[in-house]
């Protein structure tokens, strides 16, 4: 398949902003950085758009026995990735003062154990019920009925989730419910039923950041994925970047953004390895409290270059995993 420059620009986009909010708190809470970490909430629904994408790209052209075996090839190459670096992050952080049974599934390996995890349980659904959400999404009816049971969850998850359940308040980001709409939007890109919308609408995210924004100036408690903005503005922004004009880049960074789109999986299970040795690193160094009295630009300008630390040590590690081919067990 040829590569997407427009679907690699988003994904390497999205995989910084995954990086960002994973890593802008370093040196607490700065007001500005949480607004960008705000828009920034478009990286994982863009994420699923995607894989929706060249997940049904591929799962068109294959017979039904081939199918099959692709379904099972991909979440075994998922768990396979899953399990190891899960293993690694509870060797690293676990505390066995407190361990137990129970915490060790509940905490460790069910989207809690590390930063980003809940990500892989989601994909995990969504691969094992895909061919039933490939068949719901060709009855028009049952289309139209999820996607408009997707936005009534939205709704009561943004504006009434103190009403929730606890059972599923607890749930997180996690359950699939949330999701299919965006695979639903991934299958129509697919199939090309979408047509060309403004370029403005890659300013959209910005729309993400006001209205995260006025749900905390508001005191109105929500799951900062779960909104009605985040998921308009993500699918807007998703479908413009993938309608464009394949955009002509100089040949550096036309490397460099199919290097990031080809190791995004890499980057995203690396990043806290990263943010965890660095958070070491200030704490051994005793910089903290300086840093958190200089003026407020100068620790924004920390902050940042924090950020860009993580993000430039993933795309080394991803490199080196590629030079000693452990890239297919651990990417």
């Amino acid at each position: 398949m040829t590569r997407n420059i427009n679907a690699d620009l988003i994904k390497s986009i999205s995989i910084f902003g995954v990086v960002y909010i994973h890593s802008c708190t370093v040196f607490g809470e700065i007001d500005s950085l949480v607004f960008l970490r705000d828009i920034f909430r478009f990286a994982v629904p863009c994420f699923i758009i995607l894989w929706a994408y060249f997940f049904e790209k591929s799962y068109a052209k294959k017979t039904p026995e081939q199918r099959k075996k692709y379904l099972i090839n991909r979440f075994i190459h998922l768990l396979r990735v899953f399990i190891i670096w899960s293993l690694f992050y509870f060797i690293l952080t676990v505390d066995l003062d407190t361990l137990n049974f129970k915490k060790f599934f509940s905490i460790y390996f069910s989207g809690h154990g590390w930063s980003g995890q809940y990500f892989f349980i989601i994909l995990f659904q969504l691969i094992i019920t895909y061919p039933i959400l490939r068949k719901t999404y060709n009855i028009k009816f049952l289309k139209i009925l999820v996607i408009l049971t997707s936005i009534t969850l939205y709704v009561l998850f943004e504006f009434h989730l103190s009403n929730i359940p606890v059972i599923l308040n607890k749930l997180g980001y996690r359950p699939i419910y949330f999701w299919v709409i965006y695979v639903f939007i991934g299958i129509t890109l697919a199939r090309n039923k979408i047509k060309s919308i403004s370029s403005i609408f890659i300013l959209s995210p910005l729309l993400i950041g006001l209205e995260l924004y006025i749900l905390r100036l508001k005191n109105i408690i929500h799951l900062d994925y779960i909104t009605l903005g985040t998921l308009t503005f993500s699918i807007l922004l998703c479908i413009s970047f993938l309608k464009l004009k394949n955009l002509n880049y100089s040949e550096k960074l036309n490397r460099l953004i199919d290097f990031i789109g080809k190791n995004t999986l890499v980057i995203f299970v690396s990043n806290p390895l990263l943010i965890i040795a660095l958070k070491q690193l200030i704490q051994y160094s005793g910089i903290y409290i300086e840093i958190m009295l200089m003026p407020i630009w100068l620790k924004i300008c920390i902050s940042l270059l924090a950020v860009l630390t993580v993000f430039s040590g993933t795309l080394i590690i991803s490199n080196l995993l590629h030079k000693t081919k452990l890239i297919k067990f651990l990417g």
